[in-house]
């Protein structure tokens, strides 16, 4: 499976996982949902496959415009702060978009997938998460012990010259 493929095969992947808790966590119709998807699923490239599922339209350069969800809010002040506590730093993250109380932050940055996804997965390692591969390139589920956040899916795509990056949480009851 090429490069190229495999990209599709996981952005697909990370669009139905946001489509779905959102629709989910925010009450969404399912029309609505499906709708969404549809969308990401016609454009034209990568690119504009992941503005769309992270909420932003193929002209938005930021991924700030267009295809606003329930619920969802942007910019940095809107992840929770327990976020980079318990997971990982987002400096240099762009276009941030949260839902869901935080259980699903996505966002872009300028660096390369492989370096991107590599940098999140050693402070993970770090900070005590255990690491369980999908199989997917760029794309593994951590999980740990105690804790706001219990569990993480952290997946990174390629977007033009740098990544689109989405972490969906479980986040603890307690």
């Amino acid at each position: 499976m090429g490069q190229g493929r495999r990209a599709l095969v996981a952005l697909l992947s990370i669009a139905v996982v946001i489509v779905l808790a959102m629709a989910i966590d925010e009450g969404l119709e399912v029309a609505g949902a499906a709708t969404k998807m549809g969308r990401a699923l016609w454009a034209e490239d990568v690119g504009d496959q992941a503005k769309i599922a992270l909420g932003g339209g193929p002209d938005s350069s930021d991924g700030d415009a267009a295809v606003s969800l329930a619920g969802e809010q942007t910019g940095i002040e809107a992840v929770p702060p327990w976020f980079e506590e318990e997971l990982f730093s987002l400096g240099g993250a762009k276009s941030v978009r949260v839902s869901g109380g935080g259980g699903v932050v996505g966002f872009s940055c300028a660096h390369s997938t492989e370096s991107e996804f590599s940098q999140i997965e050693g402070e993970l390692t770090r900070k005590g998460w255990v690491e369980s591969e999908t199989g997917i390139e760029g794309c593994s589920v951590f999980v740990k012990e105690g804790g706001v956040c219990l569990w993480a899916m952290v997946s990174c795509v390629p977007m033009g010259e740098g990544s689109s990056v989405v972490v969906q949480c479980a986040i603890s009851e307690d």
